[in-house]
Formats: structure tokens, C-alpha cells, sequence
């Protein structure tokens, strides 16, 4: 009986795979993993893109290595193939906005803080980051009846999903995302409303498919 719909078990070879891919693009394809402002005047970044690809702008996702020469490209190749576990290979000082959409919650809570320290490395001085995530909260209110979701029966499923599905290594809710931004940094943080709002408007990339459950905070450079 599958009562967890959809969910992602984690095997060995697939682990295995991106350790391998990682590697190879760490070692082999150094150059492709370079943020330069040659790419776009402003230089505008998404980090994690996924599929939500917006001219004018770097987008930065994992390496496109593919094992199996015959699959299929299901998505466009981003300008920078990276491993956010690792450093950002950028100047400092140099990005003029950083846009990140459900991208953290892949990494371990060490990772993601050492991400954040990154982005704050690279953006010039005065410059946003505008990054969302899954809101731990709303999964809670949904657990304890406060709120109903169109997408889960039972409350435990939610939270599980949240936690363990996709990938996901991380949780965050709007008091912990705040404190961690200013612990690297980051000053005016605060949460903007989905789709709106902001302190730099190039910087509105949300996806309405993510809208529900997700929240979305700015935070500027000193």
C-alpha cells in the first residue's frame, strides 16, 4: 500500500553518480564552473536555477554530466555548472543581484550557511539577495490544524516531504532563514510576499508553481 505518494528513496548509485559528476566537474571541467561578469551587464545570478531559466541572466546549477550519453536533454544547460557544496568560483565583490529559489533545503544546514557566506562574498556592496524556501511553519499550522492543504490528507505526510523527500537536507521557517542571513552579514533582511514586492525589482523570479508553502526573503549586502 503506498501511502506516501511520489516519494524520492535516495539508492547508493545515485549517490554514487552525483559524487562521480561532481568530481569530474571539479577536476576536469573547472572552467565551466567560473562566475565572470562577461556573461551579462548586470550581472544577475540564480542560484540552483532548475527549469526557471530568464534572459539576461547567469544561471547555476549542477553539473550536466551525463552518464548515460543517450538520455535525453530535458532542460537547457545553465552558463555555470557548479557543486554548491563548494566555494563559488567568483571574484568578490562583483554580482549586482542573486536570486535563489528552493535551492537551500538541498544542502545540510552547515552547507547552506556556507552558501549564504558565499553569496554575501560575491555580491557588491548594497546589492540583494532574494531567496525563498519551503516554510517549515506552514507544514506545522498544517500538522496542527490550523490551515488545510489541497495536496496532503495527513499532516505527518507533510512534514516528511518536507524534510526528507526531494532531496531536501535542511528546514527553514522565517525566524531561523532571518538569523542566519544577518549571522553572515546580511543587513534589511525581512520577508516579502510572493511574487511581489522588493527592494529590486529584477530580482522578482518566483514560479507560481512553488507559490504555496514557500517563503520569500531579501537581504542586502553592507
Amino acid at each position: 500500500m503506498m501511502i506516501f505518494k511520489e516519494f524520492y528513496e535516495p539508492r547508493f548509485i545515485d549517490d554514487f553518480k552525483f559524487e562521480i559528476k561532481s568530481f569530474i566537474g571539479r577536476t576536469i571541467f573547472k572552467r565551466k564552473s567560473k562566475i565572470t561578469a562577461i556573461y551579462s551587464n548586470p550581472l544577475l545570478v540564480d542560484i540552483g536555477v532548475g527549469g526557471n531559466y530568464k534572459e539576461k541572466w547567469v544561471h547555476i546549477d549542477f553539473y550536466r554530466i551525463r552518464i548515460k550519453f543517450w538520455k535525453k536533454k530535458i532542460m537547457p544547460r545553465p552558463e555555470v555548472e557548479t557543486d554548491l557544496r563548494y566555494p563559488l568560483n567568483c571574484e568578490d565583490d562583483i554580482v549586482d543581484g542573486v536570486y535563489s529559489g528552493h535551492t537551500l533545503e538541498h544542502l545540510y544546514p552547515n552547507q547552506a550557511i556556507n552558501l549564504l557566506k558565499e553569496i554575501y562574498r560575491v555580491l557588491k556592496p548594497g546589492c540583494w539577495l532574494r531567496i525563498n524556501v519551503p516554510d517549515l511553519k506552514y507544514s506545522v499550522d498544517f500538522y496542527n490544524g490550523y490551515r488545510k492543504s489541497d495536496k496532503y490528507k495527513y499532516g505527518a505526510e507533510a512534514i516528511c516531504n518536507l524534510a526528507l523527500n526531494w532531496g531536501h537536507h535542511s528546514v527553514w521557517d522565517e525566524e531561523l532563514l532571518i538569523y542566519a542571513l544577518e549571522k553572515c552579514g546580511f543587513i534589511n533582511v525581512k520577508t516579502v510576499e510572493y511574487g511581489k514586492n522588493g527592494n529590486d525589482k529584477r530580482l522578482i523570479k518566483e514560479e507560481e508553481i512553488r507559490r504555496t508553502g514557500t517563503i520569500v526573503i531579501e537581504a542586502q549586502k553592507k
